[in-house]
């Protein structure tokens, strides 16, 4: 990825690395805030993530959920990677659902009787958690 993103005009920083590695290794969406706490960019200025974030976001690489309404949340694009969550209306929380998505069927026949192209859809589940039920 690093070397597309040089492509684009990024420049190999310690922090891009970084930002990268921690995005690709969790794979979870992210506020700013929870990307400033992930091992490895602890250290860093939060206005560099966000510049960072800003960037990657315009290049297509980084997608912007507003999965809580509250905070906007960010995850690495990875083709082919595909991602529904749960959202607790309590905390805030946000887990990825653990059962595979069946909805890929329904899109590919989607575009093939209609035409459309890099069809794909985001899918959230909200409720209260298991620890936001039981306090």
């Amino acid at each position: 990825m690093i070397e597309e993103l040089r492509q684009l005009g990024f420049r190999r920083t310690g922090g891009l690395v970084d930002l990268l590695t921690a995005m690709v290794r969790h794979h979870l969406p992210y506020t700013l805030a929870e990307l400033a706490e992930l091992p490895g960019l602890k250290e860093r200025d939060q206005a560099t993530i966000y510049r960072l974030i800003m960037k990657l976001k315009d290049v297509g690489k980084v997608r912007q959920l507003n999965l809580t309404g509250r905070v906007i949340h960010y995850q690495i694009v990875v083709p082919g990677h595909h991602h529904d969550y749960l959202i607790c209306e309590t905390c805030g929380g946000v887990s990825e659902v653990p059962v595979a998505c069946t909805l890929g069927t329904v899109e590919r026949q989607i575009m093939k009787r209609f035409g459309w192209k890099g069809l794909h859809h985001e899918l959230e589940f909200y409720g209260v958690c298991p620890a936001c039920a039981a306090s």
